[in-house]
């Protein structure tokens, strides 16, 4: 660790209990947070997507392609002009659930307004990235464009890529702590576990909490969303891949920078939780922490949406991480 703790990072598998948890430290004095995941560090085509893969093959075709579609994806959540929301609207009055028509990509995302000088931290980054640019198109060059600039950057490992994309990264949580006036950014882009060992780096002063939730509640849940297969053998597979990766993720990391608490845990008996919580971040227990209601949030919901059969076929492929976190079998 650099220093102080900055920045929390809160995951899960989804439908764990990560929104749970920021809605509770959310009302700590030290904590600033945002209404919704920002998304722009771990979603496709973002931060640790471009980290991993730059360095692996370059050619100056791909450097273009890469640092352009980087840029791209970054800058298009920053607002939302008139006919990205016209198209939306569009499309959920078609269905809103999206399913029917998808709504353009991230369409309700306005960065700047939470992140002050967004656009500026995003064009600071490329620039270190990028060493020049020349008129120029290659047959991968996008449709329709004018005057089309090529983009150079030369070869980069992850040892000289990390420094430039951390500062975008720190940038944007000093923005948002000087903003909402807080020292600590909490976050909960539900798969940061899935990228532990990279944010760690590259957030120095950063931790991160693992919320577990007994896997047969988080397989009836997910089952509702939309994002999520409604398949149960499909489920499986889908938490399965996640919580492997997790697993291969967690081995590499120091014992200090992350910490693994059970939904259950904080329903049950939130002041022990969460004084485990705080002193893993640093910060005191503060009375107004425990004043959320989680009487609603049951346990043991997968008893009314599964079959006995269905319980017994998740308990038998899903027993190792049960195992781990001590959830018992029917």
């Amino acid at each position: 660790m650099g220093g102080q703790v900055d920045t929390l990072l809160i995951t899960g598998t989804g439908r764990s209990g990560t929104n749970i948890l920021k809605k509770i430290l959310s009302g700590h004095s030290e904590m600033a947070s945002l209404p919704f995941e920002y998304r722009f560090i771990i979603d496709p085509d973002g931060v640790i997507d471009f980290y991993r893969t730059y360095p692996v093959l370059w050619s100056p075709y791909r450097a273009d392609k890469l640092i352009k579609r980087f840029e791209h994806f970054l800058k298009s959540l920053a607002s939302l002009d008139g006919d990205k929301a016209e198209r939306t609207a569009k499309a959920l009055a078609l269905d809103p659930s999206g399913l029917e028509l998808s709504p353009p990509p991230y369409s309700g995302w306005e960065l700047e307004k939470w992140i002050p000088g967004y656009g500026d931290l995003i064009d600071a980054m490329i620039n270190e990235i990028r060493s020049f640019e020349y008129a120029g198109i290659w047959p991968g060059t996008d449709e329709g464009e004018i005057k089309n600039q090529m983009y150079f950057a030369p070869p980069m490992t992850h040892e000289a890529l990390r420094p430039i994309v951390s500062r975008f990264i720190q940038g944007c949580i000093d923005s948002i702590r000087r903003s909402q006036e807080k020292s600590i950014f909490q976050e909960d882009n539900t798969h940061n576990l899935l990228a532990a060992q990279d944010l760690l780096t590259l957030i120095p002063n950063g931790k991160m909490i693992h919320i577990v939730r007994d896997p047969r509640d988080v397989l009836s849940s997910l089952q509702t969303q939309r994002w999520a297969p409604s398949s149960l053998g499909q489920l499986i597979h889908w938490y399965k891949g996640v919580m492997n990766t997790w697993f291969a993720q967690r081995e590499a990391l120091p014992a200090d920078r992350y910490l693994e608490i059970k939904f259950e845990d904080l329903v049950s008996s939130p002041k022990q939780t969460l004084s485990q919580v705080c002193a893993f971040v640093g910060i005191a227990l503060e009375a107004n922490m425990l004043e959320l209601d989680l009487g609603a949030h049951h346990m043991g919901r997968h008893k009314d949406s599964f079959t006995s059969a269905e319980i017994h076929r998740v308990e038998d492929s899903l027993g190792r991480f049960m195992r781990e976190y001590g959830y018992t079998v029917s």
